[in-house]
């Protein structure tokens, strides 16, 4: 045996379960494609991080976010590298993108939480209708990865909404004046609010405490306060907790009766038990190739769309230069029957540097006439990102041939008319906070593009092919566990990772 038992992909998922794992003393082994960040990129934040803001080069700080500030890519490269979804040569196929879908795979080590959002929420109880667990069964496992991620926010009326994770004490971000003063004037209309369904708070943030304030959030902390389970995973390595082994790219896997044999890029490796946490696509495409099942799996989605808002208060002074952080800055929910049957999730994000050349780009050969205008608009511009329940959302049709997954669109009657539903009545919230909706500027986003995706191995009472028990176990395997987002029954809005986590590490802690 290579381990007792090896966990394929070192993020989120993978590091929650290798802290459960590890914590009932199993011996664990990482397996992983583990690209990382290019030298030039890892110098920059090296330098950047070993300086206090306003010690920064002028060229460094305009080198972090150039590429995402041109207005030719909104392509996450932090730090100006590639890698967090550059392809190992041995999965070029994932690059022949067919359009169907936003939806890509990170082999970076540390997944996808290298250019993450870093928000973080429990799912409401109602969330796991459908679920063979409930909001019981995932608190104390929330609580177990709170304190991991470095979660920050504040004892508000989300708190009350959200009771998956009780806050211990207020660590609020350094907000924007923006933000402060969006949620003092909602917090001066909270009756009527509440009679629109709607609960409101400052955002929770996966971000340790130190943070200067930079508005860098974008582009990398340069500081590795946003929580990065690469990260967490060298550490854990270095503390010679468990071990790693990056490069590694797993082909396939058998089980048999002393344990399982994986097929690796590297040769084979043997284990008592395996944890599958590559991310929805690689997951989906290993499984269904190594139990050589070719029906199509449904991967579920969370719609987002996009809502521009101007505020009508006068902030006082540039938003461009003060410090703050620039992540979601405030969290919206609405809980409503009438407007949709399961909560609506919504991050506002005040001013950031990207705003004004994604005008631009609309303003197309006007853009030189119009740029005191866009500079305007753009300082006073809070944008409202809004997800759906996968019931009302689009979904990916995923299925294995030639060794190959190839995907197609499936859509739901149900999406337009929760969308309008749903912008009717943020429209009518933002016009109680003192904002403007610029409804007709409503952009939805791609299928997949927020990577609020999984869904394709649910967890069932009663699982079939290609599905999984309440504890991730694949119907009719004995060994092999899968504990990433492929395993959700359903998609709520809500943010994702901190949920795919707890559930993680659940599934490792009682398996």
């Amino acid at each position: 045996m290579n381990a007792q038992d090896i966990i394929v992909g070192s993020g989120p998922s993978g590091y929650a379960a290798a802290v459960a794992l590890t914590a009932r003393g199993r011996d664990v082994l990482v397996l992983d494609a583990g690209e990382v960040m290019d030298e030039a990129a890892q110098a920059l934040r090296a330098r950047m991080g070993s300086a206090e803001p306003d010690q920064w080069a002028a060229e460094d700080r305009d080198a972090i976010g150039a590429l995402r500030r041109s207005e030719k890519s909104d392509s996450i490269q932090p730090f100006g590298s590639d890698f967090l979804f550059r392809l190992p040569a041995e999965m070029a196929d994932y690059a022949e993108d067919s359009g169907v879908h936003g939806l890509k795979p990170s082999f970076a080590r540390g997944g996808l939480s290298n250019g993450w959002g870093a928000s973080v929420l429990p799912y409401h109880a109602s969330d796991f209708e459908g679920w063979p667990i409930g909001l019981a069964d995932l608190a104390p496992h929330y609580a177990a990865i709170a304190p991991l991620v470095g979660m920050a926010g504040m004892r508000d009326g989300l708190a009350d909404f959200y009771g998956g994770v009780a806050i211990a004490e207020d660590r609020p971000l350094p907000q924007s004046t923006q933000a402060r003063a969006l949620l003092d004037r909602m917090e001066h209309k909270r009756d009527a609010l509440a009679r629109m369904g709607v609960h409101f708070g400052a955002s929770r943030q996966a971000i340790s405490p130190g943070c200067r304030a930079c508005a860098m959030c974008l582009y990398g902390c340069p500081y590795g306060l946003i929580f990065n389970a690469g990260d967490a995973v060298a550490r854990l390595a270095q503390e010679r907790t468990l071990r790693y082994q990056g490069g590694v790219i797993v082909r396939g896997f058998a089980e048999h009766a002393g344990g399982v044999t994986l097929q690796t890029s590297a040769g084979k490796f043997e284990a008592e038990r395996l944890f599958v946490a590559g991310g929805v696509l690689p997951t989906t495409k290993l499984v269904l190739g190594a139990l050589d099942l070719h029906h199509e799996v449904t991967i579920l989605d969370s719609q987002h769309f996009y809502l521009p808002m101007l505020h009508r208060w006068n902030a006082g002074g540039d938003p461009a230069a003060e410090a703050r952080h620039t992540l979601a800055q405030a969290f919206w929910a609405i809980d409503d029957p009438a407007v949709e049957k399961h909560v609506v999730h919504a991050q506002l994000y005040t001013y950031n540097d990207t705003y004004a050349p994604d005008m631009r780009a609309r303003f197309g050969p006007f853009a030189d006439l119009a740029q005191p205008l866009i500079e305007g608009l753009s300082r006073r511009l809070i944008v409202a990102q809004p997800f759906l329940h996968s019931d009302a959302s689009p979904a990916i049709g995923a299925r294995i041939a030639g060794g190959r997954l190839f995907t197609r669109r499936i859509d739901n009657a149900r999406t337009k008319a929760a969308i309008q539903r749903v912008k009717r009545r943020l429209a009518k919230v933002a016009w109680a906070a003192g904002l403007v909706p610029l409804t007709p500027l409503l952009r939805p986003g791609s299928l997949g593009s927020s990577f609020h995706c999984g869904g394709s191995l649910p967890m069932r009472d009663r699982p079939t092919h290609g599905e999984t028990d309440a504890q991730g176990l694949l119907r009719g395997q004995k060994r092999t566990y899968i504990v990433d987002a492929s395993v959700l029954p359903t998609i709520p809005a809500p943010t994702i990772t901190f949920s795919v986590m707890a559930n993680a590490h659940r599934i490792a802690s009682e398996a």
